[in-house]
């Protein structure tokens, strides 16, 4: 007996461990607690059933027992239990009959697996729930051994369980339970038959009232909702500022490409002004053309002829000009200078006027046929420079004539 009120109080001092756990709960839980306030977690529940301990020829005996359960949240719980075991074993294996008994106490903790595995399933699947227990606690047995003397006594449990509890309506549950007991009988008792007990149990759980009890809620019922704010206003009016400053930062950047492709303008134009400046004013390098060169030009100028006091080129001409404009072609790396130049007839002004008339006579109609116009210069010398004298027709026929220099760049 003095075991048996042994095994109570320790009992009673498992329980009250469980209420200073219960106390220290985490303030995320005591935050979910206080906002639901109406939710109950306390259950209580009766069971029985059969159980086998693990021998050669057993009768099939019963048990039965019940239990309270608090259950912190839709996800874990605990409980503190008591179960009455009967473990009458018939003779077998050289073994006299024994008639047992189990009187366990165990606390135990309870993991809903529903609530794990499936948080957010559908309501009616909701009301379905596995949960897997574990705990340790005392069993106080006694044991008769054929005529033998009765063997009482107490030692440690170790508990394991799965349930499967279905909720009939907001109070009331039915389960059933797979246990597995392991405990350390009397070494008479273990040596014989074994410290194994299996049992199958029918349960019936009533859950106290307030508006619902925890054990009723899903997971995904539980966590406090938080009600996310329509942010569409909001961001149309970010959207609509952002396009704003975006169109204006575009309108920007197009004014400063406006001014870069301006400022390119310019800087070509300096540049070209450069360059022309450059080759204008750079000294001209005469160039000796070759025999071949030499006899095309000498050609073109010795057959050209202009109508009387006029600067238009006669037709007779135009083939051994094309000789030459075809030599300009092919080198546009030459400077040509056209000079133009008259006998002594007439006003010294007007001939002056015709020499550089013929000579841009001549340029236009090379650059017609395809010289660069940039390459050639026309200027005109009147009677200023003859070659042969003006007393005879001989004469002034010679220094009525056009003719070429040639530069390299």
């Amino acid at each position: 007996m003095k075991k048996s009120f042994l095994a109570l109080f320790m009992a009673m001092g498992l329980v009250a461990g469980v209420n200073a756990q219960d106390q220290a709960t985490t303030e995320e839980e005591a935050a979910v607690a206080n906002a639901s306030e109406s939710i109950n977690h306390w259950s209580l529940a009766v069971k029985g059933g059969i159980d086998y301990l693990r021998a050669a020829d057993q009768k099939v005996g019963f048990e039965i027992g019940g239990l309270v359960e608090r259950t912190f949240n839709p996800r874990w719980g605990m409980g503190l239990e008591y179960m009455y075991l009967n473990n009458d074993v018939d003779a077998c294996k050289g073994n006299p009959e024994m008639d047992g008994y189990n009187h366990d106490i165990d606390i135990f903790g309870s993991i809903n697996l529903s609530n794990i595995i499936a948080p957010y399933r559908k309501a009616g699947w909701q009301k379905l729930n596995w949960f897997v227990n574990g705990g340790m606690g005392v069993t106080i047995y006694g044991s008769q051994f054929g005529d033998a003397d009765k063997e009482t006594g107490c030692k440690l449990l170790f508990v394991g369980s799965s349930d499967l509890e279905y909720n009939v309506c907001k109070y009331l549950a039915i389960f059933l339970d797979a246990q597995y007991r392991m405990n350390t009988n009397s070494e008479s008792t273990q040596k014989r038959y074994g410290r194994s007990i299996f049992g199958a149990n029918l349960g019936l759980r009533v859950m106290f009232g307030g508006e619902s009890n925890i054990r009723n809620i899903a997971w995904a019922d539980y966590i406090p909702q938080v009600e996310v704010p329509d942010m569409t206003p909001l961001f149309d009016a970010q959207k609509k500022e952002l396009d704003a400053k975006a169109a204006a930062m575009q309108k920007e950047i197009d004014d400063q490409n406006n001014q870069i492709k301006n400022l390119e303008s310019k800087i070509k134009f300096t540049q070209d002004s450069l360059d022309r400046h450059i080759y204008q004013t750079k000294p001209k390098v005469a160039y000796t053309p070759t025999a071949e060169e030499a006899q095309i030009i000498k050609t073109a100028l010795s057959n050209l002829e202009f109508e009387s006091a006029k600067a238009t080129i006669k037709s007779s001409s135009y083939t051994y000009l094309d000789g030459l404009a075809e030599l300009l072609k092919k080198h546009p790396e030459w400077s040509v200078k056209l000079a133009g130049h008259t006998d002594n007839t007439g006003k010294a002004a007007k001939n002056l006027q015709l020499s550089k008339d013929r000579a841009n006579a001549v340029k236009n109609y090379l650059v017609s046929k395809g010289a660069d116009s940039a390459n050639i210069e026309a200027e005109g010398y009147g009677q200023t420079k003859p070659i042969a004298s003006n007393n005879t027709a001989a004469g002034k026929a010679k220094n009525r004539r056009v003719e070429v220099e040639l530069f390299s760049k």
